[in-house]
């Protein structure tokens, strides 16, 4: 893997099994083929403190489909699980060709696997709070989503980007603080863009300061930007 940039972290800490990776797979981007996979769980299990994951962020998909596809709810979800079935079978393609040691220090996690967790709700239900009843913040993840839809913003309405705005809101805990799951803190996101600078910008604004303080973190977390 080429990382090209780094949050919280650097390259002697990640060499030196501080975290334990992560990658989420957002299932319509096309980057996650098995040749990526596969080079991001041998990179990551070679790492890891204790395990590596990959997150299959399958039921918040749902929204996007209603968006883009313009389907209707039910269908938006039926949707959402087909891909992520397709996506789970290149994951395994690609865990496959691991060594034993390397498929033993890997798991694969669908997005339900993770959202029933205290810090989890806990967090979510502060995020979704402070989005309802506080404007700024409100604001602040709308210029974050518009400015992620790039050329696509302009055939899309306000009621659509609100919509889609809600991807990121059920997403934001995890950028915030990882997750757990068995027992181990998953703190190192890995992904092909800079997703750390969600969280990082919005660590710079004065008004999240009290939104943060309300936030239960589970441990560090750090991020880092890696391609083939």
């Amino acid at each position: 893997m080429r990382v090209t940039s780094f949050f919280n972290t650097t390259q002697s800490e990640i060499d030196g099994k501080r975290w334990n990776p992560y990658l989420g797979i957002s299932i319509n981007n096309k980057v996650f083929t098995v040749e990526y996979l596969f080079a991001y769980m041998d990179w990551a299990t070679e790492r890891a403190k204790e395990r590596a994951a990959i997150l299959i962020v399958d039921t918040i998909q749902h929204i996007n489909n209603q968006v883009f596809d313009r389907s209707k709810p039910i269908s938006a979800i039926e949707k959402a699980f087909r891909k992520a079935d397709a996506i789970r079978s290149i994951c395994e393609q690609a865990q496959s060709k691991l060594s034993d040691e390397k498929r033993e220090k890997l798991i694969i996690l669908d997005w339900t696997e993770i959202v029933y967790d205290d810090y989890f709700q806990h967090n979510l239900a502060i995020v979704k709070e402070a989005y309802a009843h506080n404007a700024v913040f409100r604001e602040a993840l709308l210029s974050i989503t518009k400015r992620n839809l790039g050329t696509i913003l302009n055939r899309l309405d306000e009621e659509q980007i609100a919509m889609l705005n809600q991807y990121l809101v059920n997403e934001l805990p995890e950028l915030i603080t990882g997750f757990r799951h068995g027992g181990i803190h998953y703190n190192l996101n890995v992904y092909p863009g800079r997703i750390a600078s969600i969280y990082a910008e919005l660590l710079e604004l004065d008004f999240f300061r009290e939104i943060h303080s309300r936030l239960r973190l589970i441990g560090t977390i750090a991020s880092v930007e890696a391609y083939l």
